[in-house]
């Protein structure tokens, strides 16, 4: 059947056209990552306050640049890390940050960033794997997670209001 003309669905091309396993590190790594921003897009949706919508946009652009790591040789550069930190300060300044352990899914958008936030902790647990490797850059992992911070920070400013768990 092969012969048909069919290819291996099985692999796929980086961005140099190198074939690699679907099942690779790298693009398993890519995968999550494209996850991360689809959850990210759906809390920009319903997100209330603009600065957390334009915000999260402004992140959605940036990993685009991230996966550009996974599929080829540009690295991060150091001024979206900086840029990320910035956005980190402009967002600690606007929310009261609890003193213990809240549910940070109050409404539909604290929900989605609560979900983006975990599946970016992923994304950077994948990253660690293919840095030791020499895949991806250590500024990437950085920048990995700051950005779970900060759509942390951004699900507090989304909740109208938080009540403390008790232990």
């Amino acid at each position: 059947m092969r012969g048909l003309g069919r290819k291996d669905v099985r692999k796929t091309h980086l961005l140099d056209r190198t074939l690699v396993d679907k099942d690779s590190d790298l693009i398993n790594g890519l995968g999550v990552l494209d996850e991360a921003n689809s959850f990210i897009g759906l809390a920009r949706v319903f997100a209330k306050n603009n600065d957390v919508k334009e915000c999260l946009e402004r992140i959605q652009r940036a990993m685009f640049i991230a996966g550009l790591e996974f599929v080829s040789d540009r690295k991060m550069d150091e001024s979206e890390y900086r840029e990320i930190l910035k956005m980190i300060k402009e967002f600690e300044m606007k929310v009261r940050k609890p003193d213990g352990f809240i549910l940070l899914e109050g409404n539909e958008s604290s929900a989605f960033l609560s979900i983006a936030r975990t599946v970016v902790r992923r994304a950077e647990r994948e990253a660690i794997k293919l840095q030791k490797k020499g895949k991806v850059s250590l500024t990437l992992i950085e920048w990995l997670n700051k950005l779970s911070y900060l759509l942390y920070i951004m699900s507090l400013k989304e909740l109208d209001s938080y009540d403390y768990i008790e232990l």
